[in-house]
């Protein structure tokens, strides 16, 4: 397996379970550390400077692992799901700028669909469904000649009421090509009665995997056990990045050292 860590791509964001800090400096600390990718959260694909971002993910041989999109939804209110077409639109464009970046830089050529996806607002839910399920259709064919991989993240009750648990995103990730679940541990403590068996259940549709502990914390400074985690992903198959998503206490460089060598530890054991 390969670890990555998410990065803000912009410093000022409510939103706290990624490390924000002057990004060359964060690349040469996971550089250092043994990261083998970094997963971006970027706001904005429309202002980032590829070639530059590129260069710099090169220089300290790092892959881009994935690019993150909630912070389209964080910082500018943008969903696939907004009631608003022109909105949708918008988002759909972002999804499509966010499918190029990640086709031209080295790495796994993914895309998250998280909080990006938005919330219900009181609308009937399958209505909301229905509009995310055109969404992902219309940018799956719009992005068809990148390869892109769409990963549809089952998100806890309390950031969105849109898809929380494995079995209600299967269905919609059955139906399309290049849609993968992302399985996330911290989300799944709160949403299934394991987050051990709900990787048994997902057999076969894992994209992507985020880890956290059930405090958000980073791999080590909670109550899951990680053994076991990485034993059952093998034992469906997959042996691609874990991303380390926690809240950088007590601080980013620790949160980074103490993730990536609780991983790194157990890895031989389960392989």
């Amino acid at each position: 397996m390969k670890i990555a860590a998410v990065y803000a791509l912009v410093e000022e964001t409510t939103f706290k379970a990624a490390v924000r800090a002057p990004l060359l400096e964060v690349l040469d600390l996971m550089h250092r550390l043994g990261f083998d990718g970094i997963e971006i959260n970027i706001p904005d694909p429309f202002k980032v400077d590829v070639t530059k971002l590129s260069k710099n993910l090169k220089n300290y041989g790092l892959e881009l692992s994935a690019i993150s999109t909630g912070l389209s939804y964080v910082n500018y209110g943008l969903s696939l799901t907004h009631p608003s077409k022109e909105v949708r639109g918008k988002s759909i464009e972002f999804f499509i700028k966010y499918s190029e970046i990640a086709s031209t830089i080295e790495g796994s050529n993914k895309v998250v669909i998280g909080l990006a996806r938005g919330k219900s607002e009181g609308r009937p839910l399958n209505d909301v469904i229905q509009l995310l399920k055109e969404g992902i259709r219309v940018i799956l064919e719009k992005t068809e000649n990148n390869g892109t991989i769409f990963l549809l993240e089952p998100i806890n009750r309390y950031e969105t009421d849109i898809i929380n648990t494995i079995d209600e995103a299967l269905p919609l990730i059955k139906e399309y090509k290049r849609l993968k679940l992302l399985y996330d541990t911290y989300h799944m403590t709160i949403e299934d009665t394991s987050p051990y068996d709900a990787i048994l259940k997902a057999d076969g549709h894992i994209g992507y995997v985020h880890v956290a502990e059930n405090n958000r914390l980073a791999p080590g400074m909670g109550m899951l056990d990680w053994e076991r985690i990485l034993y059952r992903l093998l034992r469906v198959g997959y042996n691609d990045y874990v991303s380390i998503e926690a809240i950088p206490k007590p601080s980013y460089e620790e949160m980074l050292r103490t993730g990536i060598w609780t991983l790194r530890s157990l890895l031989p054991k389960v392989i």
